[in-house]
């Protein structure tokens, strides 16, 4: 495993930036050493954040795949409330696309930052359309005497 990562907050946007410089995973120990730094980079937010990444520095070989979609799945679940990837190598976004069928976490994958940020934020959009808060229990009470 070689490479860094680095994560850069947008507070206008209320996004967290995520980009790699030559990191390659090769074994198990690579992804575990990823996930880990993952981890350390997201773990300050305090929160799960809306995260913006950049696969171009990310290259993920065939002997590393599989585990790293498994451990894709745990950081994102744990860590983001949506993630959006955009560039890439064709090995890594086919391990992305993988991944998110096996372990049941979305793949949101697009060919420039423009087009995942806008995907992101029609997202953000639409929940914030369609949510409707439900009613604490005593309103329900109230309703039902």
């Amino acid at each position: 495993m070689s490479g860094r990562m680095a994560f850069e907050y947008d507070p206008h946007n209320d996004v967290v930036h995520a980009r790699f410089t030559r990191y390659l995973l090769v074994s198990a120990a690579d992804v575990q050493v990823w996930k880990a730094d993952m981890e350390e980079k997201l773990a300050p937010f305090g929160r799960r954040v809306d995260l913006l990444i950049d696969l171009d520095g990310l290259e993920v070989t065939f002997t590393a795949g599989r585990l790293f979609g498994q451990a894709r799945r745990e950081v994102l679940e744990r860590y983001a409330q949506r993630a959006y990837s955009y560039g890439g190598d064709d090995m890594t976004r086919m391990f992305l696309s993988t991944s998110g069928v096996l372990h049941g976490y979305p793949v949101n994958q697009f060919e420039t930052r423009m087009q995942a940020m806008m995907a992101m934020m029609a997202d953000r959009d639409s929940r914030r359309r369609n949510f409707s808060p439900r009613p604490s229990s005593s309103h329900q009470l109230a309703a039902v005497r």
